[in-house]
């Protein structure tokens, strides 16, 4: 017993000496990223509106030219919602008070460049039958001010801060998958020619409107 005793003193007298031995910690660590999207436009992300011949063009009228089809493709490499925002790079030269798909309203257009500090026109991107993974969905719309996912009325993609989505209604909301299309048709217009300045030169139409797409 005695023995016995004396083992569990000698444990219980080094225990303390012990517990003050040096100490290591163990950091694991690491990073969760979301899924990945790549947006990008079918065919290219530029739109050649060709030559347009001045002579051509109405002196007193907005000038309407045909139309472009265009479409946004964003593929995820797992099933995802998202979320898109289109921002004028031209703004500066957008001409105010032109009409698109029977809407007047400087929101809903982009500018088109200018010639001599003056700018040229505008062009509207008309919206098409959004489509998840080949089923069609409702084209949704929010802001800001009005977060609530609804069904836009004007059939034309706006400036941010309005955004823009797509799913099976707007109760549902956007529908996630793995590859969503968003078709558009760029309708792009010249102000009446002789609100620009008289000029014997050649001049470019120049729009550039950045698409950023947001994880939901």
């Amino acid at each position: 017993m005695k023995k016995l005793y004396a083992a569990s003193a000698l444990v219980l007298a080094l225990s303390p000496f012990a517990a003050q031995a040096a100490n290591v910690d163990l950091t694991v660590s690491g990073t969760v990223i979301p899924t990945s999207c790549i947006p990008a436009f079918a065919g290219g992300s530029n739109v050649d509106l060709g030559r347009i011949f001045a002579a051509s063009l109405s002196p007193t009228q907005q000038n309407d030219l045909p139309a472009r089809d265009i479409s946004l493709k964003i593929a995820c490499d797992a099933p995802a919602a998202v979320e898109i925002a289109a921002t004028d790079n031209r703004a500066a030269t957008k001409v105010p008070g032109l009409t698109f798909n029977g809407r007047t309203s400087d929101t809903l257009y982009y500018g088109l460049g200018s010639t001599q500090g003056v700018g040229i026109g505008g062009f509207g991107l008309l919206t098409g039958q959004p489509m998840t993974d080949g089923t069609p969905q409702t084209f949704l719309v929010r802001t800001p001010q009005n977060p609530v996912w609804r069904v836009p009325a004007t059939g034309l993609v706006s400036n941010a801060p309005t955004s823009y989505s797509w799913g099976p209604s707007a109760a549902a909301g956007p529908a996630a998958a793995r590859l969503h299309v968003f078709p558009m048709k760029v309708a792009a217009a010249i102000r009446p020619t002789a609100a620009l300045p008289p000029t014997t030169d050649e001049f470019q139409l120049d729009g550039s409107v950045t698409f950023d797409v947001f994880y939901l």
